[in-house]
């Protein structure tokens, strides 16, 4: 019987699957894409259509169509195989029982919840009325499922009719036993906005406090659970991310009103943290659709002072970081109340985030630098450490030309401030510079990369494949199952790996390149042979026997002179 796993491959075509992802382009036989696992700037993911799987030759990820899904959207199996099941429209009936009902029970307990939720907010007065004060339209309200806790067991007892056992709602995080025992309902008068995972699935729940406690938290989080990990859920982009890959920019916020009152005027690349701190897994995710991430601040020492610390955050994943000014509103939820054109404007008119810290600092034409040296280099030195902790050295030279356009200094003093502050990192505490030696890549490191290339080769060549067997006395061991048979996976691999690098290469240049492997091969053969010898030398003279000292020198005399006649030909 065929498992569900090889029905879902063979109905979803893995290229126009990963389509949706990613943009896709034809390479011989095969695809190419950007990987979206790593950043990258030309093509090294390889999707093959005829063995259904795909592989990155830049960070080594790869797999099939579920480890994509894994991997990108990041699900555990069973959520990804129902995921994929779904639109393969094909039934689960093997997948593993135990991690079926922990994770679809959870996915049904969260669904039935939402509808209580919303059902229960269209009877609160209080509510309604606070999202319409803060101009929030209904049709937002429906199409984010927005919805309100009462609180008490409401939600328990609901779920229990439902069939639902106590254990697996509580699991869920909708409800939790108090002191004397009993379960509560973990939201009580308390707004309620749905937080869904990548692939449109509720997984758990944000509430606003509406009650008159003074000692309850504004804003509650559903806690951790198998179907949600905090640091890998942004609120709205389950909605916003095709929207954010098309414009290759996403507009951050901080809150769930600012996104949904931002996404209701128009702005449909937005994404908000909620409250639960930005991760290097949400970077990570970002990263995979947008170059461009724009942030707002206040206009004060505070909110510059926020926009240093993002500029650092941001820098790491070499985000191109762009800044908007919100004037007299507090967030740019209150900028679409007042005017709901305002924040597109401004995302429109947004500038470099370092063009505001000059502007802080010296001004907009340089008319708040002093004449205090001190504190010119003080400030200076500021802002070039920012600069330093940029990836791209492309942006580092733009901002470098600002920073002297801005305070009349030569660009070449600024470089060569940059580079001081560079190697000023690198030293001790002492003051002495600390020295890293480079890993030195050995020679059975280097019989390996040959041998991959070889192979990768060798795949596009009849002729080549013969000559590769005839030397198999030379190839690194762990490819030797790939000789003995050409269509495994790891085969498969190499054959991908063949026709990504070498589809656009003459016939005569991928001769002239396979004659040099060969060679390098053998090379590279001789010298482990050569470093063999050497260590029975050494235990030779650490022995003093004579007699098996003659007979390693005169080895690796032989051994040398082959090195050196190889190194002629090549």
């Amino acid at each position: 019987m065929i498992k569900e796993t090889d029905l879902i491959k063979n109905k979803l075509d893995i290229v126009e699957f990963l389509r949706s992802y990613i943009t896709v382009s034809p390479a011989g036989r095969n695809f190419k894409a950007i990987c979206p696992f790593h950043h990258e700037k030309t093509p090294s993911l390889i999707i093959s259509p005829d063995k259904q799987i795909w592989h990155c030759f830049g960070c080594g990820e790869g797999g099939d169509i579920i480890k994509f899904v894994m991997k990108y959207d990041n699900l555990e199996f069973p959520e990804a195989l129902r995921f994929l099941a779904e639109k393969a429209g094909i039934s689960l009936q093997h997948l593993n029982p135990a991690q079926q009902k922990e994770f679809g029970v959870l996915y049904d307990i969260h669904v039935i919840a939402t509808e209580f939720f919303q059902k229960q907010l269209e009877r609160n007065e209080k509510a309604l009325a606070y999202l319409k004060k803060r101009k929030l339209n209904e049709d937002t309200i429906k199409e984010f499922q927005l919805g309100y806790a009462i609180g008490g067991e409401s939600l328990t007892l609901h779920l229990l009719k439902y069939g639902f056992d106590i254990n697996n709602i509580s699991k869920s995080g909708l409800a939790y036993k108090n002191n004397r025992g009993l379960f509560r309902d973990r939201f009580e008068e308390r707004i309620i906005f749905p937080m869904c995972n990548t692939v449109e699935k509720v997984v758990a729940f944000t509430g606003r406090y509406m009650g008159e406690r003074t000692d309850a938290p504004k804003y509650l989080n559903s806690p951790e659970t198998p179907i949600f990990n905090k640091s890998r859920v942004l609120y709205g982009f389950h909605r916003s991310k095709h929207e954010i890959a098309r414009l290759n920019s996403a507009f951050l916020v901080e809150g769930q009103m600012d996104f949904l009152m931002a996404w209701q005027s128009g702005v449909k690349n937005g994404i908000a943290v909620s409250g639960t701190g930005l991760t290097r897994q949400h970077l990570e995710k970002i990263r995979r659709v947008a170059e461009t991430i724009i942030v707002s601040f206040d206009n004060d020492s505070a909110g510059l002072h926020a926009l240093e610390r993002s500029f650092e955050i941001f820098s790491e994943f070499d985000f191109h970081m762009k800044a908007i000014e919100l004037g007299k509103y507090k967030d740019p939820a209150e900028a679409c109340e007042e005017d709901p054109a305002f924040l597109s404007k401004a995302i429109e008119c947004a500038k470099p985030a370092f063009s505001y810290l000059l502007n802080y600092y010296f001004g907009k034409d340089g008319e708040k630098q002093n004449n205090d040296i001190a504190e010119i280099k003080k400030i200076v030195r500021h802002l070039l450490e920012k600069i330093k902790k940029l990836k791209s050295s492309v942006e580092q030279n733009i901002l470098i030309k600002d920073l002297a356009r801005i305070t009349g200094m030569r660009e070449d003093i600024l470089s060569a401030e940059l580079e001081e502050l560079k190697q000023t990192e690198g030293k001790t505490t002492e003051g002495k510079k600390e020295i890293k030696y480079p890993e030195e890549t050995n020679v059975s490191s280097r019989i390996k990369l040959i041998t991959e290339r070889l192979l990768a080769l060798a795949f596009t060549n009849d002729e080549f494949w013969d000559i590769v067997k005839s030397e198999k006395e030379f190839i690194a061991h762990e490819y030797i199952p790939i000789l003995d048979d050409p269509s495994s996976e790891q085969a498969s691999i190499l054959k991908m790996r063949g026709s990504y690098e070498f589809s656009d290469t003459s016939q005569k240049v991928l001769k002239k390149e396979f004659n040099d492997l060969v060679s390098y091969l053998r090379l590279e053969n001789m010298k482990q042979k050569q470093l063999e010898i050497q260590k029975k030398l050494k235990s030779a003279e650490q022995k003093n026997n004579e007699e098996q000292i003659k007979a390693c020198l005169q080895e690796f005399d032989l051994i040398t002179k082959k090195i050196h006649e190889l190194k002629s030909k090549i």
